[in-house]
């Protein structure tokens, strides 16, 4: 997707390429759609009018509270999403500091919501020792490993990008309202692919741990059983050629039968 953005005055507006995702378009076609192709598009589709003003409402919305939408033609769109081709989203939407967005020490904390005592300590003693060395931890936002990631890096006085499936009027989990809220206050990131009003779910978690691993230069499995949307990261972490790792433990259980996994079939190193 070489030369993707356009002049500014060429650039479509968040709502028309809301209109071009809901034709189905290929992030590669919507980042070389023009104006003028738009108002082609438009005067065939009916339902662009209804769309333009739906989501023209939602992003005044979205700027009321702070939201940052960047789409796929604009310059400060991240290249670490162009790299991941047509798996990038069309926008995205932050909250925190954008800066980030383009920072190429990110390293990826991850792991199962329900982990064990040992898990969310593993967690937390990787995030701490990435973010002293000068890492940006990358997560989720969810309870368990993503969570502890997130504290420790907060902790050890880092900055952390949570990657979330819900639009940023919410928390989810509404556990980790206030780990939002320290994110945000330490310099730190909210990422999502979804506008206000979305609420998170299952298909959204799935899509969102794409993100973590194409932001990532490496990405790390605290704890996850075999089967777990973790574990579909570290798949993604592989198709975009990251670095992967895995915590080993003295004894592998239910809770982290896919670091075994991993590890004794090569697809991550131990750490």
């Amino acid at each position: 997707m070489e030369n993707i953005q356009q002049s500014e005055a060429n650039i479509l507006l968040p709502e028309e390429i809301k209109c071009l995702q809901k034709l189905e378009m290929l992030p590669s076609e919507i980042a070389k759609t023009t104006l003028q192709d738009f108002n082609r598009l438009y005067d065939q589709h009916e339902f662009f009018e209804e769309y333009l003003q739906k989501y023209e409402r939602i992003f005044i919305k979205q700027e009321e509270l702070g939201i940052i939408t960047i789409t796929i033609q604009d310059e400060d769109y991240p290249e670490a999403l162009l790299d991941i081709k047509e798996d990038a989203p069309p926008m995205i939407h932050c909250m925190g500091d954008i800066s980030l967005l383009h920072e190429t020490n990110c390293i990826a904390v991850i792991g199962v919501r329900k982990a064990s005592r040992q898990g969310t300590e593993k967690a937390y003693s990787i995030a701490t020792k990435f973010t002293k060395e000068g890492s940006v931890i990358v997560s989720g936002l969810a309870l368990g490993c993503d969570t502890a990631a997130h504290r420790a890096c907060v902790d050890a006085g880092g900055k952390t990008i949570a990657i979330v499936a819900n639009g940023l009027d919410t928390t989810h989990p509404i556990e980790n309202v206030e780990l939002q809220k320290a994110i945000l206050q330490s310099g730190g990131l909210l990422l999502s692919e979804n506008e206000i009003g979305v609420k998170a779910s299952v298909q959204g978690l799935k899509a969102r741990n794409r993100l973590q691993a194409a932001f990532s230069k490496a990405v790390i499995l605290a704890q996850a059983p075999e089967k777990s949307g973790s574990m579909l990261t570290m798949k993604m972490a592989r198709k975009y050629k990251k670095s992967c790792y895995a915590a080993e433990f003295p004894r592998y259980d239910e809770y982290s039968s896919g670091n075994q996994f991993l590890l004794e079939n090569r697809l991550a190193s131990p750490i």
